[in-house]
């Protein structure tokens, strides 16, 4: 699957840089998706430095021998996670099947909704419905029922990032690796959404801008998933290297402490946003978080630093479990499509 997209982007003449041959040492080696060797300008530096970098593929192994699936099927689903981490969460959201439509036309009505997948990863089937719109509210309850889509109450952040992008939430991701009570934190990045985009997420076209976890400040110039580089926000105009999150290390508190509440989940992301008043809200949390994102927004591998706080954490390095077969890919000639 994996190199049938890559000979297809290059064949199609949508890869804008390297070439096949390149590529394909990159997944042999690594099991790079092209979207990775592309985001992270793996055809313009030195191979030596292509194993810094984790695949997601690498990733994805670690997490299959390390998290426990009903672990991840309460992160998975946004109704238990809002309720688990509700001590995180001070805005109103409402589940439409478990309410009659009086209930859910009074909610959409007092305020702008968010409405998302209940199931939902990466931003992916978020739409905004507007307090004052003209829509179907029956017709909107029907199709939130039928597709199990929770809405939430519609969320502004603070002034100084939202004039980054207002048409979306800009969010702040953190992941966290962590072992009964002892947390650290991996990486973290700062997202913005893009032109009309409602969304900030990376798959969704937005901007990263890697956070120096010590202070909180934008220490790169911002990146997308296309390995485009941004010295400043193309809509706002806004300088990205050198702005501080606020109240950031209230950020790493909250992220540190909710990472508590579920001791099994060693891996995590945190997405959470600052809101007008100063207060630090739990977006959503991710028990398969990728490092995709977070490697791109920093133009470094974050290989040696896993490996650093897997052993000072957990007591092994995590990079012993990814298996050989989930770094080679061309030698099987396609007979293991299934797995991907």
């Amino acid at each position: 699957m994996f190199w049938k997209n890559a000979v297809r982007q290059f064949e199609e003449g949508n890869a804008r840089h390297g070439n096949l041959k390149d590529y394909k040492d990159a997944l042999n080696r690594y099991r790079f998706l092209y979207e990775e060797y592309d985001a992270y300008k793996l055809w313009n530096i030195d191979r030596k430095r292509w194993g810094e970098f984790v695949s997601e593929r690498e990733i994805q192994c670690i997490y299959r021998k390390t998290i426990q699936q009903d672990v991840a099927r309460c992160f998975t689903d946004k109704v238990r996670e809002l309720e688990l981490f509700g001590k995180f969460v001070h805005r109103k959201w409402m589940n439409p099947r478990a309410v009659v439509f009086d209930e859910f036309r009074g909610f959409v009505e007092s305020a702008d909704c968010i409405a998302k997948p209940r199931g939902g990863t990466q931003g992916q089937q978020v739409f905004l419905v507007k307090e004052n719109e003209d829509t179907a509210l029956k017709d909107l309850y029907d199709f939130c029922c039928e597709h199990n889509v929770i809405v939430e109450e519609y969320l502004r952040a603070c002034k100084e990032i939202e004039e980054f992008h207002p048409q979306s939430l800009n969010t702040v991701r953190v992941f966290t690796i962590s072992k009964d009570s002892k947390v650290e934190i991996l990486d973290s990045e700062f997202r913005m959404g893009i032109h009309e985009n409602v969304v900030d997420n990376a798959h969704c076209g937005g901007i990263l801008a890697s956070i120096d976890i010590e202070t909180g400040v934008l220490h790169r110039n911002g990146a997308d998933m296309l390995g485009n580089e941004y010295v400043v926000h193309p809509d706002s105009g806004k300088t990205i290297k050198g702005f501080v999150i606020p109240h950031w290390a209230e950020i790493v508190r909250v992220c540190k402490e909710a990472a508590t509440f579920v001791p099994e989940a060693i891996f995590a992301g945190w997405d959470v946003c600052v809101r007008p008043d100063g207060q630090i809200e739990l977006i959503e949390v991710n028990a398969f978080p990728g490092v995709m994102g977070l490697q791109t927004a920093r133009q470094q591998g974050l290989k040696s630093r896993l490996q650093q706080l897997g052993e000072e954490i957990l007591g092994y390095n995590p990079l012993k479990l990814i298996s050989v077969w989930s770094r080679s890919y061309v030698k099987y000639e396609g007979k293991y499509d299934h797995f991907f």
